[in-house]
Parts: structure tokens; sequence; C-alpha cells
């Protein structure tokens, strides 16, 4: 029988040793923590797990969490287009105003298929109220503090579709794909201003926050003849009041907007946990700084962040930085105890639990972890990952319950090689049941 001083003991050395082992390890910064959901049962692995480490996307499960705590899964946005002027003779005289709430799903190719044309609404709703043609123009409410890219992002990074930064009125992802040689932007991008440096590099952009102009840099390969560029947009809110000034036939005339207001259309989004959902398998930033910023409507991104931390008490937040909803910042900082107790505290919230990718189903990296591993079907996670970062957290759900069983929160920086930590990754799961 072992006495409780040689088994604390044990547990003690076993905590000590790193369990993941991959070539590099004694460079790279790593933490663990994987313990069963029951916060009374040791942990199965706790290795530097008070380390405050970069998250990358695994940020966006505390996001998330923050979010349907709040909120609810059912909870939807609501975009408003109102006719605010006397509508006679088939014309407005006045001015359409669209006033947005966040919404990252308007015209969001992700959610096409089961969520109405925003757009055609728009013209069916013009057409019922016998609006032929606009005299004025389209207007968007007042904007929102801290639009665009969030200003610890990479520079390096706002010019791609990880860079869509978040808008009072999003559209289209926030995003857009750019034809070279043509310069062709789809869809078409008002002021855009491009510009092409022919070098013998491959082809590369760049666009400082918040400019309509963008660089291209570099050349086609020697068999192409064009190639399509995808890129974040430099104003949403413009491109979608051009959209509904053309199908509102809009003179563009300066009228004033005092009169009758008719609200022509409220538009609501797919329920939270459908956003929540997809942003977390497909890792989408855009989505996740929207999600974050439901969290305090209208106000600035510090007072989401304060919100956050507050649908959030009870679980151990000390020390951690919080700069964004999705992690793209390097500013972000947090444990894997911290994170491992988000998702404890989340555990019961099926909305929450349902938003993890399965392992070799959903996602990519999921897809791909545990390969040929029996039981990789047990476990629900969340992948991080940019230069030198390699971050998984999740569930490992019981088989036979179907319930979470424990809470997984592994961290790697400075990560010499991304494959090789994946590989180790792999195996620890493999031990846990």
């Amino acid at each position: 029988m072992i006495s409780g001083i040689s088994l604390m003991m044990s547990v003690a050395v076993a905590f000590s040793n790193c369990p993941l082992s991959f070539k590099g390890s004694n460079v790279a910064s790593i933490g663990v923590y994987i313990a069963p959901l029951d916060a009374t049962k040791a942990a199965t692995y706790n290795y530097q797990s008070d380390r405050l480490l970069t998250p990358a996307s695994v940020m966006k499960s505390v996001t998330v969490a923050a979010a349907l705590k709040e909120k609810g899964g059912d909870y939807k946005w609501e975009t408003k287009v109102m006719a605010v002027g006397k509508i006679q003779d088939g014309t407005l005289h006045g001015n359409i105003i669209i006033e947005g709430s966040g919404d990252p799903t308007l015209g969001s190719k992700y959610f096409s298929e089961d969520q109405p044309d925003f757009l055609q609404m728009v013209s069916e709703s013009l057409k019922r109220h016998g609006i032929q043609r606009v005299e004025g123009r389209t207007i968007a409410s007042q904007a929102w503090p801290d639009e665009g890219a969030v200003p610890s992002w990479e520079l390096e990074d706002v010019p791609g579709i990880d860079g869509a930064g978040f808008y009072r009125l999003n559209w289209s992802d926030n995003v857009f794909t750019l034809m070279v040689p043509s310069m062709v932007a789809t869809p078409s991008i008002p002021n855009l201003n491009v510009q092409w440096k022919k070098s013998s590099s491959g082809l590369s952009a760049w666009r400082n926050p918040g400019s309509d102009d963008i660089t291209i840099s570099g050349q086609l390969g020697k068999k192409q003849t064009r190639a399509a560029l995808r890129l974040s947009m430099p104003n949403p809110t413009s491109v979608l009041v051009s959209k509904i000034d053309s199908i509102a036939c809009s003179q563009n005339s300066k009228v004033s907007t005092s009169g009758d207001t008719t609200v022509l259309l409220t538009y609501t989004s797919p329920a939270l946990r459908d956003v929540t959902r997809s942003l977390m398998i497909r890792s989408d930033n855009q989505m996740a700084e929207a999600t974050q910023r439901l969290l305090a409507p209208g106000r600035t991104r510090s007072a989401a962040i304060a919100a956050e931390r507050k649908a959030l008490e009870g679980v151990p937040m000390q020390y951690m930085r919080i700069a964004d909803g999705s992690g793209l910042s390097r500013h972000n900082a947090i444990s894997p105890r911290q994170l491992a107790e988000v998702l404890r505290f989340m555990a019961r919230n099926t909305d929450y639990v349902s938003s993890f990718a399965r392992v070799g189903q959903d996602g990519s990296t999921i897809r791909s972890l545990m390969k040929d591993v029996p039981g990789r079907e047990n476990f629900l996670l969340k992948s991080g990952s940019m230069t030198g970062v390699v971050c998984y957290c999740g569930y490992r759900i019981d088989p036979q319950t179907k319930l979470p069983s424990h809470v997984i929160a592994i961290m790697v920086n400075n990560a010499p090689d991304s494959t090789e930590v994946r590989k180790a990754i792999s195996a620890l799961l493999a031990t846990v049941r």
C-alpha cells in the first residue's frame, strides 16, 4: 500500500516532467492542464499550467464562452432598413437609413443556404412600400468606436482575410476577391486604389489599417495568366451602402433626413449558437470580433473586454491579458489552467460544448489530429496556431454519457516544428481516459 506522502511525491514528480515529447521541446515554452471535469479529482496532466502563454485562436473559446453565457444561444443580431421622408408617386423624397448592430453574417457565404438574401429582402421591401427611386441616398447610422483591425494585430495580417475586422455594418464576411492583373474587385469596392509593384517574388498584398490603398507586390507564376487574391475589405460599410443605393436607384442628392420614418425591413441573423459553432470550427476572426463586441453594443473594444471579464466572474483571470476576441493579437496571454477553468465553467452549456470541432470530422487541423488513434471521436477541440504557436483546448467526451469527462488545455509557444508538436499532442491525448 502506497502511503499518502509517497503518492503525493509520485504525483509531484510526474507533474515536474513535461508530458510532451518532440524535437526542440527543450527550447519551447510549454503548458499543459488536462483534468477530470470533477474539480475535486486530481489532474491527469499538470505541467507549468499557470504560465501565461500566447493562445492564438484558442482565445476564441473564451470569447464564445462569455457571449453564450451572457446572451444565450437563441440571441440574434438585428439590422434595420428605414425610409426617412415622404413617399410620393414612387419616389422617396428623403434617404434610406441602415442601422446595424454588428451582425457578422450579413451577406456571409457561410450562411447563404440557411438565411434569406439580405439585398433581395431590401429590394422586395422597397417594392412593397411603393419606392421605385430615392431622391437622396443610403446613409449608414453612426459607426461604433474601434471599428476595423485591432491596433495590436500585426500589420502583415491586415490585408488578408485573417485581418477582416469588425464594423457596425459588416458585409460579405468583410472579404473581397481581387483579380490580378485586371485588378477587378468582387464585390466592387468604392474608392479602392490598387498599385502593382512587380518583382521576382510571388504575389502578396499590403494595406495599412483604414486605408483604401492596396499595394500588390510580386508577379504571376510562369504558367499563370491570372490570380485571385482574397483580401480584407477596407470599409465594408461603404460596400453595403453602395449595394443598397444601386437597388434603390438612389439619386445621391443632398436631402434632409427629417420627416416620416418608415421601417422597411428588420433583418435578423442566425442564432448565436449557429454563429459560434461556425466561427469556432472555421476559426473566423471577423465573427469572433463581432461576438466579443456583442458584449458591449455600441461601445468601445475596451468596454467589451471588461464585459467579457465580468461575464466570466468566478473563473480565475488574474494576469490574463485579453487584447481581442479572435486571438490574432500576440498581446493576448492566458495560462492553460485558466483556459481549462473557462471550459469547466461552461461544461454544462450544450451550445458551448457543441461549438468545438469533433476530432476526425470537423475543421482542418482538428480533422487530421490523432489519425488512426482509437477513441479520437471522443474529443471536441479548438486549435490555435500562428508562427511558433500550437495550442489546443476542449473536452474529452465520455462515450457512455456523451457528456464532458475531462477539460483539456495544451499550449506550446516558440515551437520549432509545428508538425512534430501536433504529433506529440496526438500521442498525449491518446492516453486520456
